[in-house]
């Protein structure tokens, strides 16, 4: 699982949720702004190598699912920034 965008902090309840789920894994995290991935780095001991500024970048590392919390306002842009 990815996580796309760090608009709403309920992102770091999403990642919680993977982390600690058996069967799946946090694949990478991606947002323009690394400061507003500072937490949640720390707290899943998140390696440099998954960690993104680029949502083509992230992508391109093929998860089988990706969560996405933009503003509100920008949902439509951010899902078709996501390639299938």
């Amino acid at each position: 699982m990815a996580g796309i965008n760090f608009d709403h902090i309920h992102m770091g309840d999403w990642l919680r949720q993977v982390h600690d789920h058996p069967s799946a894994a946090i694949a990478g995290i991606c947002d323009a702004d690394p400061a507003r991935m500072a937490g949640a780095i720390a707290t899943f001991g998140t390696a440099p190598a998954f960690v993104f500024t680029d949502v083509a970048a992230c992508v391109a590392i093929r998860p089988d699912m990706v969560i996405l919390c933009p503003a509100t306002a920008d949902h439509a842009k951010q899902v078709r920034a996501t390639p299938d």
